[in-house]
């Protein structure tokens, strides 16, 4: 097994703070979402749940006009929209903290 490879360290001798949930920022394949900005994380992750709570909203009103089981399928919107929703904006949140402690301690962004 190899050794971990230290973290790079600024000409002053700083070291960075380690960077939290750091595959957002890695380079992948062609159709996945990067969003290395915190801000822009947590307005992406902000309008997702938005559009959740919209579609449970639009079938919720279908229930109460009789459908069967839509209630279920509302409930199941607002899970997957809501919770992931949330838990981007967690990260997002986590991020924002680390990256201003980037920028106190290096004196620069992350990515410049």
């Amino acid at each position: 097994m190899s050794a971990p490879t230290p973290r790079q360290t600024d000409p002053t001798g700083a070291t960075p703070p380690k960077e939290p949930f750091s595959y957002v920022s890695q380079q992948r394949g062609l159709l996945t979402l990067k969003i290395r900005e915190p801000a822009l994380m947590f307005v992406f992750f902000l309008a997702f749940t938005v559009v959740g709570v919209i579609f449970f909203s639009m079938v919720k009103k279908g229930a109460d006009q009789g459908a069967e089981g839509a209630m279920g399928v509302a409930y199941l919107i607002l899970a997957i929209f809501g919770g992931l929703g949330v838990i981007g904006m967690a990260i997002a949140a986590v991020r924002w903290r680390w990256k201003r402690e980037y920028v106190r301690v290096m004196g620069r962004s992350p990515w410049a």
